[in-house]
């Protein structure tokens, strides 16, 4: 892996990529078990017992008698976000933690933004090859993603086409965000995205094309970002 495939952190930048990750997809119950070990919280312990109604938490009581509670999978992602958010931890166990929370490469960085030390992560994207089978295009939740930029190339290629499909949400007179795919004329949305397209008729592989490729929101151009992410929608882009 070469020097430029990294993403380079600061420990506060680390720290908003885990929060969110932990709002981006279901409460990741077995990952959130294990960063209990990495992740101070002095005289805290989780057991994760299905037996007995899943996860519970233990803190300390008068003496040696600890105090024990039912804890839901969110909750325990939220108690840890607000442990790393309060007492950050180094860059090795920072680079540990993330190692587990985007199942990729990572280190100890001693300069990344501004100059900070901070952890490098490789997002693993050096196997992945577009399938072309239409599923980001047909269930991911993309509708309010769409930048100000990509709604200015639209603009400047005078896309109409594309911009009638935009909903525009404005307050006190200015463009303040948007949303797509919209029925054009009307404030209902597509259910699939408008501009997936069979590859060709007779392709028996149903492979599928964007039909606006060449300007594509930049959402549909990230996509899917990390072999995590790929793993996490369902994309096929890493299969053999």
């Amino acid at each position: 892996m070469g020097e430029k495939d990294r993403i380079f952190l600061s420990v506060e930048e680390a720290v908003s990529a885990i929060r969110i990750d932990f709002n981006l997809y279901p409460p990741q119950t077995r990952l959130f078990v294990e960063l209990c070990g990495l992740i101070p919280a002095p005289g805290f312990r989780i057991a994760d017992d299905p037996r007995h109604d899943g996860l519970w938490i233990f803190t300390p009581g008068r003496g040696h008698i600890s105090r024990m509670k039912k804890i839901t999978p969110g909750e325990l992602g939220l108690m840890l976000l607000k442990k790393i958010a309060a007492f950050p931890p180094s860059a090795e166990v920072m680079a540990e933690i993330c190692k587990k929370v985007f199942l990729a490469d990572t280190g100890p960085a001693d300069k990344c933004t501004k100059g900070k030390t901070g952890i490098w992560i490789d997002p693993g994207m050096e196997n992945f090859r577009c399938r072309q089978c239409g599923r980001c295009c047909r269930v991911l939740d993309y509708r309010h993603e769409i930048s100000e930029t990509d709604y200015l190339l639209w603009k400047d290629k005078k896309r109409h086409d594309i911009i009638e499909r935009v909903a525009t949400i404005s307050q006190g007179g200015k463009i303040t965000s948007y949303a797509v795919w919209a029925e054009p004329g009307t404030r209902k949305f597509s259910d699939v995205c408008p501009w997936l397209a069979p590859a060709d008729p007779k392709d028996k592989s149903g492979r599928q094309i964007c039909r606006i490729h060449d300007v594509k929101p930049e959402i549909c151009r990230q996509y899917p970002g990390s072999r995590k992410h790929a793993e996490m929608t369902g994309c096929i882009g890493f299969a053999r």
